[in-house]
């Protein structure tokens, strides 16, 4: 799954920092949160345990993923007052049954002042600690994540497949709990082949259609089974699967678990 086609929620911030010259741990082994830094007036290469080596430049930020491996070197820092690293570290919540692995990933954001500041109020908030610092540092995390979500909409070079596919998004997201979708209906509605279609879905969400619904539809039904309100039966009913048995099988195989055992 990718970074940007998660809903992004925080379970905490655990620090909020800016690091000038000089300032820093090199080695980081079994990273124990998230975190995500800006690089002001310097730069860096890290170097990860998996081989994968990325470059932050300045005016860049760097996703670093919790229990990743790697080392980081400060290249290229220049003479201003304000150069070094701002950097927000955070847990999220965890499904045990989603264990979604984010790859690291360096990108560069329009408003570079913006991004800047920031990163610089949740820093100042989080040393001063004064009354509401805390939900002002969320609140800028929250902006930062936003303003990273927009930049990556509109420069993907899969926004062109997301735009053939459009037709087809709306048609799923507004029936997959009440219609049995065919994928030959889908493909007439954006106009093209089904052979294309299924090729541009799996270009963008990395599945066929036909698992993009499922997971739509366990999605769904895993919000349904949490509130105590439905059985298994009339979790899979709503959710979109006519068969409960084919439910459970769909479940289980999604999820490790059966839909009874979930509940």
């Amino acid at each position: 799954m990718l970074f940007w086609e998660e809903q992004f929620t925080v379970s905490k911030i655990t620090l909020a920092i800016f690091l000038p010259k000089g300032i820093g741990t090199p080695i980081h082994k079994d990273r124990p949160t998230h975190g995500i830094a800006f690089y002001s007036d310097c730069s860096a290469i890290y170097r990860f345990e998996s081989g994968e080596k990325l470059t932050c430049g300045s005016g860049e930020l760097i996703y670093l993923p919790k229990n990743s491996n790697y080392t980081v070197s400060r290249i290229q820092e220049t003479d201003a007052e304000d150069r070094g690293v701002y950097a927000i570290n955070f847990t999220v919540p965890v499904d045990p049954l989603e264990q979604n692995e984010y790859a690291p990933f360096v990108m560069r954001i329009k408003g570079e002042e913006t991004l800047r500041g920031l990163f610089s109020k949740a820093a100042n908030a989080w040393s001063k600690k004064e009354i509401g610092y805390y939900e002002a540092c969320m609140s800028d995390l929250y902006a930062i994540v936003r303003l990273m979500k927009k930049e990556q909409a509109e420069y993907t070079p899969l926004e062109k497949n997301r735009a053939m596919l459009k037709p087809a998004m709306q048609y799923i997201n507004e029936n997959y709990t009440t219609d049995n979708i065919s994928i030959a209906h889908l493909a007439d509605l954006c106009k093209i082949s089904e052979p294309y279609l299924r090729r541009l879905f799996h270009r963008t969400f990395s599945v066929s259609p036909a698992v993009y619904i499922r997971n739509l539809r366990i999605k769904y039904a895993k919000e349904l089974l949490l509130t105590g309100e439905y059985s298994v039966t009339e979790a899979a009913s709503l959710s979109g699967f006519n068969d409960a048995a084919y439910f459970s099988r769909e479940f289980k195989k999604a999820t490790g678990i059966s839909p009874k055992e979930y509940k």
